[in-house]
């Protein structure tokens, strides 16, 4: 394993970078993680946009391919630019997210919410059914303030977007080695949108996790032991 590779994290939606602090804790720099809030930056926001910034964040920052670990909305960012910007991606980590939103279980009602409700009672209740191991007081009140300085049009830009968007045609031409991790208990997306997103890609394996849609929080250890497995078949 070498000491210079890096991992670029890409969070969900209304998910703070923050979330990656304990894997990145528990990888202990092996690989460097690299947080990139797509989220925060000015638009547009729409998924192919924002794989844009994202290829050539990697260009300019670490000058070459780079492990991308992509958790909800940001696993189907990471799809995209592995896609469209292979040169780029080294390997996957592909964390509660899928190809398509089909079955998704709430992404029309919480685009309504996100138009038509915007406010704090909207943001706690997508950052708690994020969650099966809540995440400690203080952790879920800092998640709250980071989410309270997104912009709304940001949200329901990229939501729109992933909804709209289908990958599926596009799974068979990435080829780099993927890890395909989902929790059991995910209340967004069934344990069965990652066992066939895994199933789709040439090189990927499945793993699935004691914990609901944030395993990167909720259990780093377990994905920390994943992405070392994936950085042997580099």
């Amino acid at each position: 394993m070498s000491d210079a590779v890096t991992m670029v994290a890409v969070p969900g939606t209304l998910c703070s970078p923050t979330v990656f602090d304990l894997l990145d804790h528990e990888l202990a720099g092996r690989p460097r993680v690299d947080r990139y809030s797509w989220l925060t930056e000015p638009g547009p926001w729409d998924i192919p946009a924002i794989s844009g910034r994202i290829a050539r964040h990697i260009e300019r920052t670490h000058g070459g391919p780079v492990l991308v670990c992509g958790h909800s909305t940001g696993g189907a960012i990471t799809l995209h630019l592995a896609a469209t910007h292979p040169s780029v991606v080294r390997g996957l980590i592909l964390i509660d997210t899928g190809a398509q939103m089909r079955g998704h279980g709430d992404v029309e009602a919480i685009i309504a919410r996100v138009r038509d409700d915007w406010g704090e009672d909207l943001r706690a209740a997508v950052l708690d059914r994020s969650f099966h191991t809540p995440p400690e007081p203080e952790v879920r009140a800092e998640l709250l303030r980071w989410a309270a300085t997104v912009d709304r049009q940001a949200v329901l830009d990229v939501l729109t977007s992933q909804r709209d968007l289908d990958l599926t045609a596009d799974l068979p031409r990435i080829t780099q080695p993927a890890m395909v991790i989902h929790g059991r208990h995910d209340r967004a997306r069934d344990p069965d949108h990652g066992r066939d997103l895994a199933t789709a890609l040439p090189n990927a394996e499945f793993r699935l996790l004691d914990t609901g849609h944030t395993p990167v929080h909720e259990d780093p250890a377990a994905v920390a032991d994943a992405v070392r497995t994936l950085l042997t078949w580099l």
